[in-house]
């Protein structure tokens, strides 16, 4: 049952150009209205107040409307009849029953929907808001000018404060949690969307490793935020034949054997630090706080796995291997040091693993050169 009451109460709106949360706020608010009015129709029954009572119904029946527009998906119609009607009560209340029933309160209702409830702009919004401060001083004005037609009974006024309360506080709380539960999806579904868009601007659309912009600007960052104990090795690295595996077994498979290898890359660098895609069949490999001697030995090691790999594509097996050059970065920083400074000398470092990558292919490839 609550469930099929919150499905009710909740229904999406259909209409691409309507919102869900003015929806939700028109139609849960009208709804309260309508219980609202049957209280006082119950109420001014049993006094014998009838005419009350058929006034109290006929709002009730006003704000029913204003219902059932919002599952015909026109919400600013019936946030403008919610309005409407709520102001001519309000005024029709004063006139009768004066300040102590308090119904003037319910404008506080609607400066708050003038905000959360519409997509107007701020001048829009700014000019309804003076029309509510407007009519709040009109039925203030009035109340000190003329008396009301009937004085409240002190057991009627207090019903009135106490239900006036409640249905103030109610509406309000109504109002506050759906803009701010929307206001909050939305602002998670842009955190996701920025976290998706950022991703795909730092990784490699194919491989999913960082690219070299971002493996760049990450290893930047460390050096100048960093202390290391035994300084930073890069290596550069390049499939062997990779134009042959592409020739015999053709692109798609080529790409299969990249998405392979950075998988096996991915895996290995955890401890040590970053692998990049630099660009076609050439990769980058950053490692934290580890002298030469210790990545040669980890990338020697990475080069035997690969070897042993032969990258299952469709009936066939593709054997690959891969040749390595490695060095070190100058990582010691002065004050003056900027990120420029650090990239030319991160830029120095590739060049020169560079150099002995291509030592390596031309002596045999298959090997790390140091």
């Amino acid at each position: 049952m609550a469930n099929k009451i919150t499905e009710f109460l909740f229904k999406d709106v259909t209409n691409a150009n309507e919102s869900n949360r003015v929806s939700f706020i028109v139609r849960i608010n009208s709804l309260m209205m309508c219980v609202y009015f049957l209280i006082w129709i119950t109420v001014f029954g049993i006094t014998e107040r009838y005419i009350n009572a058929g006034i109290c119904f006929g709002l009730m029946c006003v704000y029913a409307i204003s219902v059932y527009l919002t599952y015909r998906d026109k919400n600013s119609a019936a946030l403008l009849i919610y309005c409407a009607i709520t102001t001519v009560w309000m005024f029709r209340f004063v006139v009768q029953w004066g300040w102590e029933c308090g119904i003037q309160h319910y404008v506080f209702i609607l400066l708050v929907l003038v905000f959360v409830a519409s997509y107007k702009s701020f001048r829009e919004k700014m000019l309804s808001s003076l029309i509510v401060f407007s009519i709040r001083m009109f039925l203030y004005t009035w109340h000190i000018t003329y008396p009301p037609v009937e004085e409240l009974s002190r057991p009627i006024s207090v019903t009135f404060q106490i239900i006036n309360i409640v249905s103030i506080f109610f509406s309000l709380i109504v109002i506050l949690s759906i803009f701010t539960r929307d206001k909050l999806a939305t602002e998670a579904k842009l955190a996701r969307y920025n976290s998706q868009l950022k991703a795909v601007a730092e990784h490699d659309h194919l491989t999913g490793l960082l690219n070299r912009r971002s493996g760049m600007a990450e290893t930047v960052d460390k050096i100048m935020n960093g202390s290391f104990n035994y300084g930073m090795s890069i290596a550069m690295a390049d499939i062997d034949h990779f134009k042959k595996i592409n020739d015999t077994y053709g692109h798609d498979a080529g790409d299969e054997v990249l998405k392979k290898l950075a998988g096996c890359f991915t895996e290995f660098m955890k401890p040590y630090g970053i692998a990049v895609r630099w660009g076609g069949e050439e990769f980058l490999f950053v490692f934290d706080d580890m002298n030469l001697d210790d990545a040669f030995v980890a990338l020697d090691g990475l080069r035997l796995k690969i070897a042993t790999l032969e990258i299952p594509w469709k009936d066939q097996r593709i054997p690959v291997t891969m040749t390595f050059g490695v060095t070190d970065i100058n990582v010691m920083k002065s004050a003056s040091d900027t990120d420029l400074d650090i990239e030319n000398r991160i830029m120095d470092a590739i060049t020169d693993a560079d150099k002995k990558l291509y030592m390596g292919k031309e002596s045999g490839r298959n090997k790390v050169v140091i």
